[in-house]
């Protein structure tokens, strides 16, 4: 047989050597390519990532100097805002307390001439009107002092004595009962001595007493209670009336809040402040003042520490 001849069943020779490692060397060089062209875009899309911290960073740094500035202008402008409403509260302190001495003469000598019964019918109305107008204007005047007094002195000073909180309680019924349209009607029970300043806890009972009787039902009495409980005491002041609105008794202790129960009208006579004081009277004293308002019944409650070492600030 000649050696170039082959039999149809006889397989192909394996490729060279040569050829495989030019193939191997082929596909290593694509693959690099490959990895290079990806980097090459990593790389611009880091660099553009970075190029975007850097604005979101000048954009930031920018926003913060703008607020440290804004922040600026508002610590000075609220410090310029207390000290006007410093001023302001302060000022109407002063003017206040002046306006007493020349409208206690103007009581004073309207008095004088009601005493001397010198007055036809038609005067004596008149100069009992200007009693009773100066009367209500020096009430208004109190409690503009008081409550200047309780925003920059931070309270009221108190002249703590032993008082009988029933002799308060039933004094004050005594005074209201004189020009009230309603029955007041007084209970006591129990010890309900203490060390107090009487002076003020009669301005407060004289301020919850007389709302009492402007919001009753004409006809239905008004009920002060007094009673001890332990180390403290506790006084009620109820009226049956129209009930305060729910949404007002969460700041019913606030200055300048007037009620309006919606069927009585807004009293002319008062500036918002008779509540807020009595507030600030009973916190003085370690107590607690509080109102409860619903079916038709108003109670506020003066809950009181007999003697000053359960006084809180």
């Amino acid at each position: 047989m000649h050696p170039n001849d082959r039999s149809p069943s006889s397989p192909d020779p394996e490729p060279s050597s040569d050829a495989t490692v030019l193939r191997d060397q082929r596909e290593a060089n694509e693959q690099l390519v490959l990895a290079m062209l990806r980097a090459h875009e990593g790389a611009d899309t880091a660099r553009a990532e970075l190029l975007s911290a850097h604005e979101g960073a000048d954009t930031a740094r920018a926003e913060l100097l703008s607020a440290e500035d804004a922040a600026g202008v508002l610590r000075v402008s609220a410090a310029e805002l207390r000290s006007i409403a410093e001023l302001r509260e302060r000022l109407l302190g002063i003017v206040g307390h002046d306006l007493r001495n020349p409208l206690n003469t103007i009581i004073m000598a309207s008095g004088l001439l009601i005493a001397r019964g010198e007055l036809g019918e038609a005067d004596s109305r008149l100069v009992h009107r200007i009693v009773n107008s100066g009367q209500r204007m020096a009430r208004m005047i109190g409690q503009l002092v008081d409550f200047t007094r309780a925003r920059l002195g931070g309270g009221f000073a108190l002249t703590l004595e032993k008082a009988d909180l029933g002799c308060v309680c039933r004094n004050i019924a005594e005074e209201l009962r004189i020009g009230a349209q309603a029955e007041i009607r007084v209970a006591t029970d129990g010890d309900l001595t203490g060390s107090f300043d009487p002076d003020r806890l009669a301005e407060v009972l004289s301020n919850l007493a007389s709302n009492a009787v402007d919001h009753a039902t004409p006809g239905t009495p008004v009920l002060i209670d007094a009673h001890g409980d332990g180390a403290f005491v506790v006084a009620t002041v109820t009226n049956e009336g129209a009930a305060i609105p729910p949404e007002l008794l969460p700041v019913i202790f606030t200055a300048f809040r007037q009620m309006d129960d919606g069927a009585q009208k807004r009293s002319n006579e008062h500036l918002g402040l008779g509540l807020y004081i009595a507030s600030e009277i009973v916190r003085c004293h370690g107590g607690s003042l509080t109102v409860r308002s619903a079916d038709g019944t108003t109670t506020f409650t003066m809950r009181l520490p007999r003697t000053p070492e359960a006084l809180t600030t």
